[in-house]
């Protein structure tokens, strides 16, 4: 995989590509500001899962039709509840 750097402004004019580079092309983009390395755009494939924990809690509950739709009944449950409770009080206030 090669790495490619390119200026922030670059980035910004072409952003489209810049996707298409890195998702197709198998290319990383190193973004510069003032010529300084800052930050690196690079294939999803290549962060570690631990970076992702959106897609660790996606796995756990399920997103399939079935798993989706008992969690979502799980928390619409959940929500219901909260507006039966009486709200806490915050030391110092008055009411």
């Amino acid at each position: 995989m090669t790495d490619k750097h390119m200026s922030v402004a670059e980035v910004k004019r072409n952003f489209s590509d810049v996707l298409g580079q890195v998702m197709f092309g198998e290319q990383r983009i190193i973004v510069e500001k003032r010529g300084r390395p800052v930050v690196a755009i690079v294939p999803l494939g290549e962060i570690s899962e631990s970076a992702m924990p959106g897609k660790q809690l996606a796995a756990a509950i399920g997103c399939g039709k079935t798993e989706g739709e008992s969690f979502r009944a799980l928390m619409h449950g959940v929500v219901a509840e909260r507006g039966k409770r009486l709200p806490r009080r915050v030391k110092g206030s008055v009411r």
